[in-house]
């Protein structure tokens, strides 16, 4: 009997956790929503997923920041250059340019979005292609004039 009860004790607080939950849930996805739509959230980055290479997890503070009609990125990158800027330049994919073509539109499932813009920087030309998802979650790929196109994972700042 007494182990019965546990067991009832226990299923009560799994449903009063995953209610709360959902609650926190619903109002997360309004949140990533309204900054998507807005167009004013930072994407900060985990991984990053070279062409050539495995799968690399970063332990600095890169990120991508759309603002307005401008984007921001301080990101690394690992790949092949096919050309490089008179005197080497900064390193890694750095841009604070305004934002040219900019769509999104709500992916298949309706638990996210595509969003498709290009940037021209001082060193290079990027053409990005991001998934951003609901739960806030984001993928998103840069392709750039003058090298390989490189992935990154990450999540939106709340």
């Amino acid at each position: 009997m007494k182990s019965h009860i546990q067991h009832v004790v226990i299923m009560v607080l799994v449903f009063i956790s995953s209610c709360s939950s959902l609650k926190t849930t619903s109002e997360s996805i309004k949140e990533y929503t309204g900054k998507i739509k807005a167009k004013n959230f930072t994407v900060v980055v985990n991984y990053a997923n070279p062409m050539i290479w495995r799968q690399i997890y970063l332990n600095s503070e890169y990120e991508l920041r759309i603002k307005n009609d401008s984007a921001f990125a301080y990101l690394p990158f690992f790949g092949v250059a096919y050309s490089a800027p008179y005197g080497g330049g900064e390193g890694g994919i750095k841009f604070a340019e305004p934002m040219k073509n900019y769509s999104i539109v709500s992916n298949k499932k309706k638990d996210g979005w595509y969003i498709h813009f290009k940037v021209s920087g001082k060193e290079d030309g990027y053409d990005i292609y991001m998934n951003v998802y609901i739960n806030g979650s984001a993928m998103f790929t840069v392709n750039s004039f003058n090298r390989d196109a490189i992935t990154f994972n990450g999540e939106i700042v709340k």
